[in-house]
């Protein structure tokens, strides 16, 4: 008499394999996305807070006739924000008491490649020091 072969329920190596093989490609696809929605958040607070200041900036421009250099945080007087808001001189202008350059740059330890600091001045003009300089204000 042959005696019955019985097969426990679970899944193969192979069977295994393969899952792990599709969650990892799906992954390689899905974390790129991930990063680059989470840069465009961090995008939208840099230029929030380059607004507000520069907003402040053209107040104390109005009452006293010349702009105050600054350097502070983005994050509304606390530490959380993910840039440190800077000032500095308009390119080809004179001081920074006639035209000021306002620059939000990321903290260490974060990077956005694309996109880099972002700038405003006080003459209106806007930009960033990336590669994706399209990307900038929108």
């Amino acid at each position: 008499m042959k005696a019955a072969v019985t097969r426990e329920g679970g899944f193969t190596l192979i069977e295994a394999m393969i899952v792990l093989a599709i969650v990892a490609i799906l992954s390689a696809i899905a974390y790129p996305s991930y990063l680059d929605f989470i840069r465009k958040g961090w995008r939208t607070e840099a230029r929030a807070a380059l607004m507000q200041q520069m907003q402040q900036q053209e107040r104390h421009y109005t009452m006293v006739g010349r702009y105050l250099r600054y350097e502070g945080d983005s994050g509304g007087g606390g530490s959380g924000g993910k840039y440190v808001v800077v000032s500095g001189n308009c390119e080809g202008r004179g001081n920074i008491g006639s035209c000021i350059r306002l620059t939000a740059s990321l903290k260490p330890g974060l990077a956005d490649p694309q996109v880099g600091a972002l700038w405003i001045d006080s003459t209106g003009g806007r930009g960033c020091d990336g590669t994706h300089r399209n990307r900038c204000w929108q």
